[in-house]
């Protein structure tokens, strides 16, 4: 027993000793030399070492704050975080980087980095959906303001998927008032749905569970109506059928 637990002492030596030299290294690789850290960096990023190389760019900026490497640097810490899944950290930078650089060439890249921080941080249609409407913003911002950049027809992709997101989001909430009876309130999402995406894969069903709820909650017409818009949109889906039966 005191042999394994000296065994386990050991190695754990071995891997604090490890991760003291790693860190010991980066320390001392620091020179007075812009250039040649932001290069080091940039070495650091080639090897997907992601994590060292945020912990160094932010030395970098404590020891370069005004060299002409400082701003490109920051940018380089940006993504490196973002590479390294710490989407909170990279989404902070590209907030501050707008911030103090308003007049940058390279706004349209952060601002970028920005919406894809948010939409990393967005969870499945089931979970909050603060993230993806920061993404909303961030993309309607990057599409507004950098119309010709070279990230607009990703972003307007993107900006259709976040979209398709939040009105699932809104279709699984409505389905979870319905299945409780509580219709009206199940209406209210499922017009959310019917009026704000209109182009997302969910407004099928969307449609047939508003009629649904309206026959619930005994407003025929209505129920009519919009299950008439579900069969002349969506003549040939089963959702339209459904409808139907109602």
């Amino acid at each position: 027993m005191a042999m394994m637990l000296r065994m386990k002492y050991f190695s754990l030596c071995i891997v604090m000793i490890s991760l003291l030299s790693a860190c010991a290294k980066t320390q001392e690789r620091m020179s007075n030399s812009p250039k040649d850290d932001y290069q080091y960096a940039q070495g650091l990023m080639d090897n997907n070492d992601y994590a060292r190389a945020t912990v160094f760019l932010e030395k970098f900026s404590g020891k370069h704050p005004y060299s002409e490497y400082a701003a490109k640097a920051e940018m380089l810490r940006l993504y490196a975080a973002y590479k390294d899944e710490e989407y909170i950290l990279s989404e902070t930078l590209a907030i501050r980087f707008l911030k103090q650089h308003p007049r940058h060439a390279d706004l349209a890249y952060v601002q970028y980095m920005l919406a894809m921080s948010y939409i990393k941080e967005s969870g499945d249609s089931e979970r909050d959906q603060t993230a993806t409407h920061h993404a909303m913003d961030a993309l309607k911002r990057l599409l507004k303001k950098y119309p010709d950049s070279k990230y607009t027809a990703e972003a307007a992709q993107y900006l259709q998927k976040m979209r398709n997101k939040l009105a699932q989001h809104e279709l699984y909430v409505g389905q979870f008032y319905y299945q409780y009876e509580r219709y009206v309130a199940a209406a209210n999402r499922f017009q959310v749905v019917m009026n704000k995406y209109q182009t997302s894969p969910a407004i099928e069903e969307a449609l047939y569970y508003l009629s649904a709820s309206y026959m619930q909650l005994k407003l025929t017409q209505n129920a009519k109506d919009v299950a008439a818009i579900l069969r002349h949109n969506f003549p040939n889906s089963g959702w339209s059928e459904k409808a139907a039966s109602l």
